[in-house]
């Protein structure tokens, strides 16, 4: 278990500093990307907290549009969705924990305080109480989800 958080965990951090780079050079170069008003508040409304995403990933907004895609394609929501309704605290542990990191690091706010909360309760080994709580976290990925996929350019 803890090998595949790790992996999880590497990719993360492996395209983050591949692109950091890039960042770095775009912005030297002066060729700092734009957001167009329209997406900028709909990602908002969908709990993404767009100007401190924006400043975490320095303006390079190609390269934040494939890390949300990247978040929607990770198998870490289902993991949870799966522990949690097999009652699996130590993997909805996991998974949650997980979750909570990557919201953190993507300004996603919304559903990084439910998963948050879904971690403290899974670290206590309440099941039932984060178990409620699950159809709001579901609620808030696939509007995220469906946010996402249609506002985002797809990935290389």
């Amino acid at each position: 278990i803890l090998c595949m958080r790790l992996d999880s965990n590497y990719i993360w951090h492996a395209a983050i500093i591949k692109y950091m780079m890039k960042s770095l050079y775009l912005i030297y170069k002066g060729m700092e990307s734009k957001m167009d008003e329209y997406k900028r508040t709909t990602l908002k409304n969908a709990g993404v907290n767009i100007d401190e995403a924006s400043e975490r990933f320095m303006g390079n907004y190609p390269f934040m549009d494939k890390c949300f895609i990247m978040f929607i394609n990770d198998k870490n929501f289902i993991k949870l969705k799966e522990a949690v309704s097999n009652n699996n605290i130590e993997e909805a542990f996991i998974a949650a924990h997980t979750l909570k990191g990557v919201c953190g690091e993507l300004s996603i706010y919304k559903l990084g305080s439910i998963v948050c909360r879904m971690s403290y309760m899974l670290k206590a080994g309440d099941i039932k109480s984060a178990s409620e709580i699950m159809p709001e976290a579901i609620y808030e990925y696939e509007m995220l989800s469906k946010v996402f996929n249609t506002c985002l350019p797809l990935a290389e």
